[in-house]
């Protein structure tokens, strides 16, 4: 099985990936997206052609410096705010410290543009964003969410109140991601989205009696339609 990963770095010891056969991944196919590095962390499950499109704008932004982080998202003008704000937006009763955008372009809290993929908010799925520094750098972080916005706690789980978890609030990794990095992942995406449109022709559902549906059992459509 052909997995596609976007290495962090020249030891590749950390990577972002695509977990799915990329020779079987058609355009609106859901897709499983992966931080994989001393822990792994999912990171998306989303339509292969938004997320990608998605990644694609998102890095091509931060290539050519357009992502730099709004002061406001800075602690004494270093540290990054991203994920900390993030959980006091998701919380909506503590929200009068963070800085809008417009609401023209769509974007509510100004941190939300630096969103490298959408999330869910359970408790193993951390936030992703990818911005650049005040220097220009690219930067690439995943910041943990409150684990009990949506849910009770499970059997077992020690409960913490949002109050005492925002005191102990930490980033789960903060990486730099060179320009030569970035644009060989641009590459692998542009190749990746080619493979997949000659899948697209190869696998897509034509409709009852779809000879490639019958041959694998399928019942559905891969085009959703």
């Amino acid at each position: 099985m052909s997995l596609l990963r976007f290495n962090i770095d020249e030891t590749k010891k950390e990577a972002i990936v695509i977990n799915e056969p990329i020779d079987a991944i058609v355009l609106y196919d859901f897709i499983n997206i992966h931080f994989s590095g001393e822990k792994k962390y999912e990171l998306a499950q989303d339509c292969f052609d938004h997320v990608v499109e998605e990644f694609k704008y998102t890095i091509k932004k931060a290539i050519n410096e357009k992502s730099r982080l709004h002061p406001s998202l800075y602690n004494n003008g270093q540290i990054s705010l991203l994920g900390y704000q993030w959980c006091k937006y998701l919380k909506k009763n503590d929200r009068k410290d963070l800085v809008y955008g417009n609401e023209d372009t769509g974007i509510p809290w100004i941190g939300y543009k630096y969103t490298l993929f959408e999330t869910s908010h359970d408790i193993d799925t951390p936030a992703s964003w990818l911005y650049n520094d005040e220097h220009g750098n690219i930067i690439f972080e995943l910041t943990p969410v409150y684990p009990w916005y949506y849910s009770k706690p499970g059997s077992g789980e020690t409960f913490i109140k949002y109050s005492e978890w925002m005191k102990t609030y930490q980033p789960i990794l903060i990486r730099t991601i060179s320009k030569q990095t970035a644009k060989q992942w641009l590459k692998q995406i542009d190749d990746l989205i080619k493979v997949v449109k000659k899948n697209d022709k190869r696998l897509r559902c034509t409709g009852p009696g779809c000879k490639h549906c019958l041959k694998i059992g399928k019942t559905g459509c891969y085009c959703g339609s």
